[in-house]
């Protein structure tokens, strides 16, 4: 699933090499709530390398995925981005959750709380997954119109680009 996540985003990271978009990307795990750790892959302000796929490759399969920690940790740093238009485009293989939660809602509650924090500091949060078992979680935090389910892994790159497009206008 990495590697398709990873060949999404480079195709992706090749469109927009021309344009002037800032853009960041980053990849994250969790083991634990004191060990949530966030990986930034390019940071906004460099240019896009000529091999994307060197910069994602980076990106390794991880424990846990603790979402609500990482999407506050993005949200800050997008919060400190001058433009008015601010976008979280998170690609996700299903529901959130991590090592020292026995209670599966409770990190998805907490994803949910940091999307409305991400809304109120003016950054929009869309969310790809490819798990269609995850549905009633990833509405739950991104809510409706929040989110695109893509049942195809093969079909995630044109997916990826679509709702970039419509999520920035371009």
């Amino acid at each position: 699933m990495l590697d398709l996540e990873r060949e999404a985003a480079a195709l992706l990271m090749d469109a927009l090499r021309d344009r002037e978009d800032r853009l960041a990307v980053a990849g994250f795990d969790s083991d634990g709530r004191q060990a949530v750790n966030y990986l930034r892959l390019l940071d906004f302000g460099q240019p896009v390398p000529a091999d994307p796929a060197l910069v994602l490759s980076a990106a390794r399969p991880g424990l846990s995925t603790r979402l609500g920690a990482a999407l506050r940790h993005a949200t800050a740093r997008l919060a400190k981005e001058s433009s008015p238009q601010r976008t979280l485009l998170v690609l996700s293989d299903g529901t959130p959750s991590d090592i020292d939660v026995f209670d599966a809602r409770h990190l998805v509650e907490d994803a949910a709380r940091a999307v409305v924090e991400a809304r109120r500091k003016g950054v929009r949060c869309f969310c790809l997954s490819l798990d269609r078992a995850s549905e009633a979680d990833v509405r739950r935090i991104f809510g409706h119109g929040g989110y695109r389910i893509v049942d195809d892994p093969a079909r995630l790159a044109g997916a990826l680009a679509r709702s970039y497009a419509e999520l920035t206008g371009g």
